[in-house]
Order: structure tokens, then sequence, then C-alpha cells
């Protein structure tokens, strides 16, 4: 029993190891690409992530705070030339900004009401508000724990309204189903619109990244001699859950209504969030100034890149996918010609718009609905984990929601 709580404990501390590592990799590796001699030569570092606090508009803000120091005035530790200042300056979008708000909080809303659509199709009988407010408990969980125990959360809080634990473990594990649906359509229709030579190189290149991500990941309890770590394809089954998925997805075709509805609106959610991202792009680009975020990158392209970057919050290795989703952003942005300071630039603006609203309604839901305790739901999740590894009935992240097909039952017991 101790080798195995050790087990958790290495697979839970190395997956906050891993989204710090993943995020210095990208800051300290990639972003200083500029124009520098080396990624490891200290001007050019220097230049690319004051580049990067110029394109976020706060360097005045930094030289307030003695940061930075602007021609040599000032007591900051960084120099900023006065052109990268004219940068921070430039006009900020209001517009597109709070468009990008609004889109996004859209897409976060549908995806609360795909799981309240399921929670009627399966008789749960509780409120909608109480339906919609289970879902962004549980994604406000994941912002703070490693491999998806929001999941397990959303499960128990959507019991606590009287759900039975088979509609309850089911209703979230095909809210997952069906945002991988909807992923695998945007990226069907990018690829196809790209046509056969445009698509197979952002393809290959994909796979391989997801290839790569795996390889650095540690499987909830599994000890190392336990990983495939050179059987990729075994590896990325089981990141996935590939056996439990197909057998979820053939049970669902047997209700073609439910799943040709729930497909579009899945399709509709990701397409919502796709245009919100690339607004707030636009909003801290600055059209009349002629300064535009990735001006030349097609809305095909970036959309391909965004539903990529959204696998990763499939296989929540990590907090809120940090560092894995930020990761896989700025390198397809880069198989499309952007450069690792513009991604970088981009990626975190995703990130901290939808971080920060997922934020914003888990406290809400948390504060005005019956959801469990956070930290009752983390010990649910590893006493589950550890009794399931025990048994060797799971080799994914989510104890009693990965499970959930495997027998085509819907329980997860």
């Amino acid at each position: 029993m101790s080798d195995m709580r050790g087990s958790l404990s290495a697979s839970v501390g190395w997956g906050y190891v891993l989204a710090i590592v993943l995020m210095l990799f990208i800051f300290l590796i990639l972003l200083p690409d500029a124009e520098g001699p080396s990624p490891w030569d200290a001007v050019a570092f220097q230049k690319g992530v004051l580049e990067m606090f110029a394109n976020f508009r706060i360097l005045d803000e930094l030289a307030d705070l003695s940061v930075v120091k602007v021609a040599d005035v000032g007591k900051g530790l960084l120099k900023v030339d006065l052109d990268l200042v004219g940068v921070s300056n430039r006009k900020f979008g209001w517009a597109p900004f709070l468009l990008a708000i609004m889109l996004v909080t859209i897409a976060l809303f549908l995806r609360g009401i795909r799981q309240r659509l399921l929670c009627s199709h399966y008789k749960i009988p509780t409120s909608v508000n109480g339906q919609v407010s289970t879902y962004f408990f549980g994604r406000g969980i994941n912002l703070f724990f490693p491999f998806g125990p929001g999941d397990l959360g959303t499960a128990q809080a959507l019991k606590q309204n009287g759900a039975s634990e088979k509609a309850a473990t089911k209703v979230v594990y095909y809210n997952r189903i069906f945002e991988v649906i909807g992923i695998t359509s945007i990226l069907g229709a990018g690829f196809i619109y790209l046509g056969w030579k445009g698509a197979v190189e952002p393809f290959l290149w994909t796979v391989l990244i997801f290839a790569a991500v795996v390889t650095l990941t540690r499987p909830l309890g599994l000890s190392n001699r336990e990983i495939k770590r050179y059987n990729l394809p075994a590896r990325i089954w089981d990141a996935f859950n590939g056996k439990a998925l197909v057998q979820a997805v053939k049970e669902i075709r047997q209700d073609p209504k439910l799943l040709a509805g729930l497909t579009m609106l899945s399709t509709l959610t990701l397409a919502i969030e796709i245009v919100g991202y690339w607004c707030i792009k636009q909003a801290f680009s600055s059209p009349m100034d002629d300064y535009i975020l990735m001006k030349d990158l097609a809305f095909v392209h970036f959309a391909i890149v965004i539903a990529v970057a959204n696998i990763a919050r499939i296989i929540p290795y990590t907090f809120a996918s940090f560092g894995v989703y930020e990761l896989i952003s700025v390198f397809m942005f880069r198989i499309f010609g952007e450069g690792y300071l513009s991604a970088t630039t981009v990626t975190l603006l995703d990130s901290l718009l939808i971080n920060t609203l997922t934020f914003v309604f888990f406290v809400v839901a948390a504060y005005l609905y019956k959801t469990p305790s956070i930290l009752e739901t983390w010990r649910n999740f590893v006493d589950m984990s550890a009794a399931r590894i025990r048994e060797g009935t799971i080799q994914t992240s989510i104890p009693g929601v990965a499970d959930v097909s495997r027998t085509g039952s819907g329980s997860n017991e």
C-alpha cells in the first residue's frame, strides 16, 4: 500500500513539475528565438522577453514597479528601448477584447448546456442551474490539480443533486467524448480545406508533438517499470482510454438524434471559442498603427492550432493542462510559419482568457450552489485511484469516469 501511495505521489508531483518544466522550456529556450545568435544568449533572451511584455501592453506598469527602466531612466533591472515602449503604448482594441470575453463565455456555457442535455437524456432529476453549475465546479477543480479530478467532482456534485452514480458518471464521461468529437470535426474540416498537400505536414507534426508530450508524462500511479515508454501507440491509446472511447461511441450511435445534435453543438462550441481567441489576438494588435500579431496567418491555420492544442485538455496530466497546452500551441503556430515570440504571446493570451473565466464561474458555482468540498473531492480521487490501481482495473487518469464504458453498462464499479 505504501508503494502504491508513493507511486501516486510521484505521479502527482511530476504533474506539477512537468508543467513548470515545459513553461521554462518555452520562456528560456523557445521565446528568445527573436533574432539572437543563440537561445542561450543573454541579449537575445532579454530582447525576446521585453518584446513579449510590449505585446502585452504592460511596460509602463513594469517601469512603475521598477522592474524595467526606459532608456536608462529609472531603477529597473532591464533596459527597455523607446521603440518597445511605443509598441506597448499602441492603441488597445477594446471592442475585440470585449467580444473575445463574450464569445469564450458563450463557449463555456454551451459546454455546460451540453452536460445539461446529457443529464436530461439520462433522466437525472435536478435543476438546470444545478446541472450547469456542476460542470463549472469540476472544470474549476482541474485548474489546481493534475489528472482531471474535476470530472469526479462533477459526478459527485450531480449525485448530491439527485443523480445515480451510474448516470452521473456516464454524463461526465460522455460530455468529454463529445468534446473530442467537436475537436475532431474542426480538425477534419480544416484539413479538408487545406487539401492533401497542405494537410499532410501539419497532421504529421500533430502526431509527433503528441507522441513527444505523452513520452514526457507519467500515468497516474504507475511506476517507471510499468510505463511503456517506447511503445508510443500504446501510450497514446492508454492516454485517451481508447478502448472505453470506442465502446462509448458505439453506445452513443444507438441514439442518432443525440449523436447528431450534440456533435453539432460541440463543433459550434469550439468554433465560437476559436473566434474568441482570434478576437483577443486582434485586441492586443493595433490595426490603426499597422501592428498586428500574426498578420499573415490564415484563420483556418489558426483554427487548426487551437483545435490541436485543445486535445491537450482531454489528457490533463498537469493542472489546467498548464505547460502542455502552451507547448503544443506554440509548436503548431511555428509549423504554420509564425515565430516563437508571437506564438507564445498569443498562446498565453488564450490561456489567460479561458482560465480566468473558468475560475470566475467556478467561484460563482461553488458559492451559489451545493457542491462537494474541493479537498474532499481530491482525497476521494486519490483513494479511488489507489483502489483501481491495486485492482489493476485502470490505466488512465480519471478514476470512476474513465471506466464508464469499459463494460458498456456505464457503471464505475
